[in-house]
């Protein structure tokens, strides 16, 4: 009987500091305060690997430190896909805090991000993602500007600049010379329709959300994009020729915070914002290269048939382009930016890296 009460007893302790220590957790997750963070880009994120990467990297890196680290917790709001801002309607939403954090792609903001769309004035360059991230983050320290113009004209504070994947092309017809797409209405978002004109083609400024259905319909014949997104939106069904051209990777967009919500963030989830920028700015770049090695294996498998563009014919284009690199420069000069010196630069940055450039680009 004494045996029975002794191991009541010892139960009933044992449940006891159990319901303790249930209870403590329990209560020490709800005090953890919520903070409400809205963030949102243009494109889909299943769109391709480098919209996403917001999510599986600086997201993830955000809410699993705050929770970790600080009595707070995130929670999101997403707005992807357009839900808040389309395409060239980003920076604004960040700056009117309709979004805390956007992803703001350069090419969508010709007039107000110019300069950061140097990348796409000098075609062909490396399509090594990593080195030419690398290098802007470097060119960004040399040329503060580029950093500085999101606070002092825009309101929010740029997180961390982000390199797109090299260019390509995808068809509905063949391409085996750059004479094949003389007279061939051809796609591309803002820039990148520099490099379609010289060739006699018909350039076309479209939308990626657009383009499934425009070439089913026949409305353009190629694209200039990404290889993930093609393989992402699952245009092979409709255009199965994909060319590699290797346009080059370009600096490409920047994630940005909006300076109210940014200073309204307890000191220790702001410093982890921060972090988690930079760290998406190293780890972004990597993990959509690692993705794009395997990409063609995938286009493959959706119908897609890829091919290389010969490098005579890569050549031969890059030659039939204007001085592009010079004129931009000399345009963002007039606009009082510092266009000649950040462009010369970034092009000795890429050869000083080892990258050959298929003609010498004249910038003085």
């Amino acid at each position: 009987m004494k045996a029975i009460k002794a191991l009541t007893c010892i139960l009933a302790l044992a449940l006891l500091l159990a319901t303790a220590v249930f209870t403590s957790a329990g209560d020490a997750w709800a005090e953890k305060k919520v903070i409400n963070l809205k963030i949102g880009m243009a494109k889909p994120i299943q769109a391709g690997k480098a919209f996403s990467i917001v999510k599986e990297i600086f997201q993830a890196e955000v809410s699993r430190r705050v929770a970790a680290e600080t009595p707070y917790e995130v929670k999101w709001t997403e707005a992807f896909g357009g839900t808040v801002a389309k395409d060239g309607e980003v920076l604004e939403a960040v700056q009117m805090g309709l979004l805390d954090i956007g992803y703001v792609i350069y090419l969508f903001e010709p007039a107000k991000l110019f300069l950061h769309n140097f990348g796409y004035f000098v075609p062909f360059s490396s399509s090594d993602q990593v080195m030419v991230n690398e290098i802007t983050g470097r060119l960004f320290d040399e040329f503060p500007v580029m950093r500085s113009v999101f606070e002092t004209q825009y309101g929010q504070k740029m997180l961390c600049n982000l390199t797109a994947s090299s260019y390509q092309l995808i068809t509905t017809f063949p391409v085996n010379s750059i004479a094949d797409l003389k007279g061939k209405k051809i796609a591309a978002g803002g820039p990148n329709l520099i490099v379609v004109k010289p060739l006699g083609a018909v350039p076309v400024q479209s939308s990626i959300g657009e383009g499934y259905t425009s070439f089913k319909m026949g409305v353009y014949q190629g694209w200039i994009i990404l290889e993930s997104i093609m393989a992402g939106l699952k245009w092979p069904e409709v255009a199965p020729y994909v060319t590699v051209i290797d346009l080059g990777s370009p600096p490409a967009a920047a994630l940005t915070m909006n300076l109210r919500s940014l200073e309204k963030l307890p000191p220790e989830v702001r410093a982890i914002v921060l972090q988690a920028g930079k760290h998406l700015a190293v780890a972004g770049p990597k993990t959509v290269q690692a993705f794009d090695e395997k990409i063609r294996g995938f286009l493959a498998k959706s119908g897609a048939k890829v091919s290389r563009l010969p490098q005579a014919q890569r050549l031969k284009w890059a030659d039939a382009l204007p001085e592009v690199a010079k004129l931009k420069a000399k345009e963002a000069d007039k606009r009082g930016l510092p266009g000649t010196a950040l462009i010369k630069r970034y092009i000795q940055m890429q050869q000083e890296a080892g990258y050959v450039f298929p003609r010498n680009w004249q910038v003085d």
